[in-house]
This record gives structure tokens, C-alpha cells and sequence, in this order.
């Protein structure tokens, strides 16, 4: 059994639910709900991509799409203003030219919505075709988005103390290297950025309600699934000296907010 990583040991886990040919188990100490075993990476990244007909459909149609064409262009953006909205009361910053990155940008509501509030978009998408729309619409940021994982792209082309915000909206659960991952983050972010994320919540009462029927249990694609206390004690670990907690963007499977400081 994979050891807890939050707890940094499986002592405290126990079995939780088999599902999709996939164990999840539960560390009764922290709360973290997690895939016992870890998939290949090219695996867990066709979970992504969908089937070959929507993936067939997303390559033929993406070269051709613009930004506005998204079916759910309206709905899309009135949500993503909302998240870049609080985001902005987070801010402490007192600088003109915020420099800001999406991690899981999907198909690229977060950048247009920091794009109208003349921000320097940067985004993670591993499916490329998502972002296409966007791109093809504002090719300037084609450098700036990049389809690989955040700690890739990292180590390739960010530096250190880059970022005034940096968003990860419906990300974290995703990660397969958490702690990597939450550490790279906190290198990139300047002393007085913020960091918001949205993330499932291990603990609310969807989860103790319906176990393993619960809408957040994805083995292919949510690895981890935190409890609020769980994922503070991983983010103070990576070095973020300032956690605290908001009510969710949208209640989904039950969510929580968390906005995070160096």
C-alpha cells in the first residue's frame, strides 16, 4: 500500500473503494483519499484526451475554432471572471504589470478573463487542442502556453520568483507528484504573490455521504483528494507560510477555496 503523503506513511490507511479496476484508500489521520497505485503517466493522460471519437473531433475541429466559437463561450467567461475577480482582492501587489499563470487552464476562459484585465497570461493545458481556440485567437501568447506537466515546464522555462498569481482551478486532485508539484509552484511565485486553488474537499458531506458513489472519485484522473486540514499540512511543508479557506466557486462535488502566500 502507497504511503499517505501527507502522513508520509501508510500506518493510518485503510482500504476505501475499488472502482474502474482501481483502489482507492483512505488515511483514517489525515483524511487524504487517494489512488493506491499509480498508472504510467501516458495511462492517466488519455483519461484527458476522452475517446477516440471526441479526441478525433477536438484535432479536426481545433486547428480551424476561435476563442468565441466555444459553445459554452458565455456561461464559460462569466465564470472565469467571477475566479479572476476574487483572485484580484487577494492581490497585495502594488505592481502594474502582473505576470500570471493558469495550471490546468483547460480552454483558456482563466487567461482570457486575465487578458481583459490587461494581465500577462501564461498556461499549463496537457491537451493541447483545448487551448487551440484560444491560441489561434491571441497567437501572441503561443510561447506562453505550454502542454506538459507544470513541473516540466518548470524546469524548462520558468524561473524562480516569476508569478504575482497563479491560479490551479479543479487541479491539485490531478497531480501525480504533489509535493513536487505544490514546491515548484511556491518557487515561482514572487514573496508577495498569491496562489488560488480550487480543490474537491475529502471531507465534505457529499463524500461521507455516498462513499464511493461520490462524483469527485475518478481513479484516472483525481489521484488525491484532500481534507482542509490534510492540505495545509502538505502546502506548509512545501513552504507557503499563509493558508486560509473560502467557500467554493461552484459546489460540484463539494469544493473548497484556498488561497495560499509565500
Amino acid at each position: 500500500m502507497r504511503d499517505c503523503i501527507v502522513c508520509q506513511t501508510a500506518e493510518h490507511t485503510k482500504q476505501y473503494c475499488h472502482m474502474d479496476q482501481q483502489d482507492y484508500v483512505r488515511c483514517d489521520q489525515c483524511g487524504l483519499i487517494y489512488v493506491d497505485q499509480l498508472l504510467d503517466t501516458k495511462k492517466l493522460y488519455k483519461a484527458y484526451s476522452g475517446d477516440l471519437i471526441k479526441s478525433y473531433r477536438r484535432k479536426l475541429f481545433a486547428p480551424i475554432r476561435k476563442f468565441h466559437q466555444y459553445r459554452n463561450f458565455t456561461s464559460g467567461m462569466m465564470r472565469a471572471r467571477r475566479i479572476i475577480d476574487f483572485t484580484a482582492k487577494q492581490m497585495t501587489t502594488s505592481a502594474v504589470d502582473i505576470e500570471y499563470m493558469d495550471i490546468g487552464c483547460n480552454r483558456g476562459f482563466l487567461l482570457g478573463a486575465a487578458y481583459e484585465r490587461c494581465w500577462n497570461p501564461y498556461g499549463v493545458e496537457l491537451v493541447p487542442e483545448l487551448m487551440a481556440p484560444f491560441l489561434n485567437t491571441f497567437p501572441q501568447y503561443r510561447t506562453q502556453v505550454f502542454s506538459e506537466r507544470f513541473e516540466d515546464t518548470r524546469k524548462k522555462y520558468l524561473h524562480d520568483e516569476m508569478f504575482d498569481v497563479i491560479t490551479g482551478i479543479d487541479v491539485v486532485e490531478h497531480f501525480e507528484a504533489v509535493v513536487e508539484d505544490l514546491a515548484g509552484i511556491h518557487s515561482v511565485l514572487k514573496p508577495d504573490g498569491v496562489v488560488v486553488f480550487q480543490i474537491p474537499d475529502a471531507d465534505c458531506q457529499q463524500a461521507h455521504d455516498r462513499k464511493c458513489e461520490w462524483g469527485a472519485l475518478k481513479p484516472l484522473e483525481h489521484l488525491h483528494l484532500f481534507t482542509k486540514g490534510g492540505f495545509e499540512k502538505i502546502v506548509r511543508r512545501v513552504g507557503f507560510s499563509s493558508y486560509e479557506v473560502f467557500r467554493e466557486f461552484e459546489k460540484a462535488d463539494g469544493n473548497f477555496v484556498t488561497v495560499l502566500r509565500k
